[in-house]
């Protein structure tokens, strides 16, 4: 049995280490140039989703192709016989020319460049890599010119998940890189996106061996990783929405990541049901800091990361001329907390590109709380 946590590769497999946020820079610098780029990691990692963030922001056109359901004749195209045998033209008959299949229409025809996502690429039948040397090489397929195709990324899991080194030909056609999405950055995203559920994020603060499971996870079917604790928030939201009860929405989160991290999480989500009322009593602007000081360590840093969280999502829904009130009253209550989770929860939940576009460095009631954080980085 897989017990002990393990957040990296067992092997590098001579592969550069890249985290998610350098991930993204490389993918776009490769999109810049009309480049080849493969990225293998676990399960979760965001490879996929930051692939398809970065083709959208370069305003390319994305051609998605999941290679692990296809055959050689779904990439390649399937020969016109009988459609050309009726033609008139001598030439015509004597040459067999290829059907191709609709997802090359953009790369021929249209107007703007296009940039293939070529998904589980270590699944791929080895009867793809004929033409996907051709693609990734010459942007053409069966000798035709693709004139859009500007750049291919391809991305793939490890060995151990299942996964298959692709063809060595293939992967000489491209940069590769080894992708490990570290806590850190899942939570820097996880406060950007706002998806993430806070108990969730403050559980991930504590934990971050538990953002994956082990790397060879024998015999179990279940364990940790980012995309399972993606799909919990989803369910605790949703859940919340409907008004589920806490006992079901912690079995489906157990369900999501497994039941070791499950029931280790589950103390937070109680934490977080408990600490409700005083999350709604600093958005009323009142002095909660004599019950925040008798709770716990654990419940004090979920009841900043809720504060925090909620503000963030209050920030995006609002516009520089029309500051939400819920500002002061956050500052307020952040002045009377340690720097230690003031750090934690306005680092990973309201972050710094918010800070700057609503000026909370120059706001009254946040110079102290910023102060704290600046005093912090520099010791």
């Amino acid at each position: 049995m897989a017990t002990q946590q393990q957040t990296m590769a067992s092997s590098d497999f001579n592969l550069e280490k890249l985290n998610t946020k350098d991930l993204s820079e490389h993918i776009a610098s490769s999109v810049q140039i009309g480049g080849n780029i493969a990225i293998f990691g676990r399960r979760g990692t965001g490879k996929t989703e930051i692939s398809k963030q970065e083709i959208k922001k370069a305003d390319m056109h994305e051609v998605y192709i999941n290679l692990s359901v296809m055959e050689r004749v779904d990439l390649g195209g399937y020969p016109d016989i009988m459609g050309r045998a009726a033609s008139p033209d001598e030439k015509r008959r004597r040459f067999v020319e290829f059907l191709l299949p609709q997802f090359y229409e953009p790369m021929i025809e249209g107007k703007k460049g296009v940039v293939v996502l070529l998904d589980e690429v270590d699944k791929a039948d080895p009867s793809l890599w004929a033409p996907l040397l051709e693609l990734t090489q010459f942007r053409s397929i069966n000798g035709r010119k693709l004139t859009n195709l500007h750049a291919n990324i391809m991305t793939g899991n490890l060995i151990s998940e299942g996964g298959a080194r692709p063809s060595l030909p293939l992967l000489d056609r491209a940069e590769k890189y080894l992708v490990e999405a570290d806590a850190t950055s899942w939570l820097e995203w996880a406060g950007k996106s706002g998806h993430i559920h806070p108990s969730i994020t403050a559980y991930i603060t504590d934990h971050p061996k538990d953002l994956f499971g082990a790397v060879d996870p024998e015999d179990r079917y279940a364990d940790p990783s980012p995309r399972g604790w993606a799909r919990a928030s989803d369910i605790l939201y949703k859940g919340e929405e409907k008004g589920w009860s806490p006992t079901l929405l912690n079995k489906k989160v157990c369900g999501c990541v497994g039941k070791d991290a499950g029931i280790k999480y589950s103390n937070y989500y109680e934490h977080y049901q408990q600490l409700l009322p005083l999350i709604e009593d600093v958005y009323q602007g009142k002095d909660v800091s004599s019950r925040y000081n008798v709770l716990e360590p654990t419940k004090k840093l979920v009841a900043c990361m809720i504060t925090c969280a909620r503000l963030a999502t209050q920030l995006d829904q609002a516009d520089e001329a029309n500051p939400p009130g819920s500002i002061k009253h956050v500052g307020k209550f952040l002045q009377k907390v340690s720097y230690e989770n003031v750090l934690v929860a306005v680092r990973s939940q309201v972050q710094i590109d918010r800070i700057v576009k609503f000026n909370l460095d120059e706001h009254p009631d946040w110079q102290e709380v910023l102060s704290k954080i600046n005093k912090s980085v520099d010791s």
